[in-house]
């Protein structure tokens, strides 16, 4: 029988000596029993305050390894087909902006630039003489426009005139009918009178001569007339070439707008040769091909000797300062998730190293729509997966020693409690 199962009475009636004994064994037996529970205690204790500590420090943050650096890889490809002549780089070769990467041979460029610069002058003088045509055709046609009108006026009077004169003349005529009618009578009466002896030869002699005089003035009147009704004939028809003259000439502003129209046409000629100049001359800097920023050159593609063409890529470059990084969360994660939330990011390549960030923006769609083949789940074989979006985080700052590069992985960590 043991210590511990002896009856109170059975101690009571003990020597005190070996009740003391007793009551000695038995507190040696209960303290161990004591220290477990409260160690036990405490550890349990630590266990819910160190549990209770990370869920609260945890709480809030949303994680991923599903994340990488990425960059806007620039292809950089000639602008015209050419021969290699010289290659100004190596591969994984770091280069400032405006650094020469490639140049191509020249001389094709600079003959073309040649043929177009010849070309350009001969339409430059065509145009000039188009131009100083224009204002002559504008002098002359405004001139013979004068002319035209003078010279109707001067036909109109002309005309005018020689109506005047024939109504003269006409009077004229009537005239001397009227003088050889009186002769005529008087030579008869003379006549009669000289017979009857009344009157003497010599009279009658004078008659006639009157008669005769008077019949050539007659004659000489119609003749005149007759002149003079055949230049107002001739004053008509001039009257009616200057009208038509005339007529012409008021389309002055016609001619002058064809003439304009031809000026105009050589300068558009002028305008085009001079655009085709200035692509031959581009064409001919584009001989040496340049890198468009900062940045490292790598997978390079070119060697001297090589025929390029247009558009081909022989280089990516890698900016220096176009870096962010793309982070793939599980949409189960992106309900208290917005931007400008602050990111803690740890690129796997510089372990210990934590960098920090913004959340910039949220892909438009899952990964999964952009792939090439996106998933149709209205075929039958529907199983349910947690889809990821791309989300894209802001470097706030890098140091220069870290030499990201896109690709690497990293692990990133978003507080949404901000």
């Amino acid at each position: 029988m043991t210590l511990a199962a002896e009856s109170p009475a059975a101690r009571a009636g003990a020597r005190p000596e070996a009740r003391e004994e007793v009551d000695a064994s038995a507190d040696v037996m209960a303290r161990p029993r004591s220290k477990k529970k409260l160690v036990l205690g405490a550890v349990l204790g630590a266990v819910l305050l160190g549990g209770g500590t990370l869920w609260a420090m945890q709480r809030g943050l949303e994680s991923t390894d599903d994340a990488q650096v990425d960059g806007e890889l620039v292809a950089v490809a000639p602008r015209i087909a050419g021969l290699v002549t010289k290659v100004g780089f190596t591969d994984n070769q770091t280069v400032k902006a405006g650094d020469l990467l490639v140049e191509l041979d020249p001389e094709p460029a600079r003959a073309r630039l040649a043929q177009a610069e010849a070309v350009l002058e001969a339409a430059r003088a065509t145009a000039s003489a188009a131009e100083a045509e224009a204002r002559l055709s504008e002098t002359n046609a405004k001139a013979g426009n004068r002319v035209a009108n003078a010279s109707l006026s001067a036909a109109s009077a002309g005309a005018s005139s020689s109506r005047d004169q024939i109504t003269e003349a006409r009077a004229r005529v009537v005239a001397a009918e009227t003088a050889l009618a009186q002769t005529k009578s008087d030579l008869d009466r003379t006549t009669k009178l000289v017979t009857t002896g009344a009157l003497s030869s010599a009279q009658l002699e004078s008659a006639r001569t009157a008669n005769d005089t008077a019949d050539a003035s007659l004659a000489q009147a119609r003749a005149h007339l007759a002149v003079l009704e055949g230049a107002a004939a001739q004053a008509v028809s001039h009257v009616a070439e200057a009208s038509a003259r005339a007529d012409q000439a008021k389309q002055v502003d016609v001619v002058i707008a064809q003439a304009l129209s031809r000026a105009r046409a050589a300068a558009a000629q002028v305008a085009q040769l001079e655009a085709a100049r200035d692509l031959a001359k581009l064409d001919l800097s584009y001989t040496r091909i340049v890198a468009p920023q900062d940045g490292v050159v790598s997978r390079k593609a070119v060697a001297v000797g090589q025929t390029v063409s247009v558009g081909s890529p022989f280089v990516q470059l890698m900016p220096a300062k176009a870096l962010w990084v793309t982070a793939n969360f599980k949409e189960t994660q992106l309900g208290h998730m917005k931007a400008g939330q602050p990111v803690v990011i740890e690129v796997d390549a510089f372990h210990g190293v934590k960098l920090h960030g913004q959340v910039e923006s949220f892909s438009a769609a899952t990964g999964a729509r952009f792939a090439l083949l996106p998933p149709d789940n209205a075929t039958g074989n529907y199983t349910k997966v947690v889809q990821r979006i791309p989300v894209r985080l802001r470097l706030d700052e890098v140091p220069a020693s870290l030499a990201l590069r896109p690709g690497m992985s990293a692990e990133v960590t978003v507080d949404t409690r901000k």
